[in-house]
């Protein structure tokens, strides 16, 4: 298989610094929640890794459109991402098969080489924006209460039993939040820091999966309250 590199993650500096490693230092674990997406398509998909063989293939339950299944299978290739000890890691990986039945699975190979990025703290904009956290089992209104380039602060009201509240540092969500006059924004983030008080679960994010029109979007939001509240 030719080695080919991810694309560098557009939501942090454009001088930050992308380590490559082996491919083989891969440590992905089961359970670990991950973000897919298929090249060429913008819409990110919510995994987890179910299964695997060191050094050979992965296998992640994630649910799929039948055509973009139908597309990447049998030598397809995706684009798997995750976060860890604050840390994005993402390699392209070429797929061996995929299942629908007992239940949605993805086979892909291990990959050749791996992106680390650590991402750098930048300032955050206080603000209150109306959003969407969506979980494997429900969508679930949510406040963005501040916002950069880099990632963002999401308070969620969850009860002890919401699967919601069940989430741990490192797992992967998706968020959609209303940037008015710029759009909806709809993207992958990684959680970094969590806390659960009174029934409020605050989260602290950073993007993992955000395109250049995407980032453009918050650049805009970011540059026009800046603007306005001085």
């Amino acid at each position: 298989m030719q080695s080919e590199q991810p694309p560098p993650t557009p939501s942090v500096p454009e001088d930050a610094k992308v380590t490559r490693i082996p491919g083989v230092q891969l440590d992905v674990k089961v359970g670990k929640e991950v973000i897919i997406r298929i090249p060429g398509i913008e819409q990110s998909y919510r995994g987890k890794i179910v299964g695997l063989d060191p050094y050979d293939f992965i296998i992640a339950k994630v649910r799929l459109p039948s055509n973009v299944r139908q597309d990447i299978s049998f030598g397809g290739e995706i684009v798997v991402k995750f976060v860890h000890h604050g840390t994005i890691y993402g390699f392209k990986a070429v797929v061996i098969n995929t299942i629908t039945s007992p239940t949605p699975l993805v086979f892909f190979e291990y990959p050749e080489i791996i992106e680390k990025l650590p991402l750098r703290r930048t300032s955050r904009e206080n603000c209150a924006i109306d959003g969407v956290l969506h979980t494997t089992e429900s969508e679930v209104e949510c406040m963005v209460i501040n916002v950069s380039e880099t990632g963002c602060r999401i308070s969620a009201r969850a009860a002890t039993r919401d699967r919601l509240s069940q989430t741990q540092v490192d797992d992967a969500l998706i968020v959609a939040m209303d940037l008015g006059k710029f759009g909806e924004l709809k993207v992958a983030v990684g959680v970094k820091n969590l806390s659960h008080e009174k029934g409020i679960l605050t989260l602290g994010c950073m993007f993992l999966d955000i395109t250049k029109a995407e980032m453009e979007m918050v650049r805009g939001y970011l540059e026009k309250r800046a603007r306005l509240t001085g």
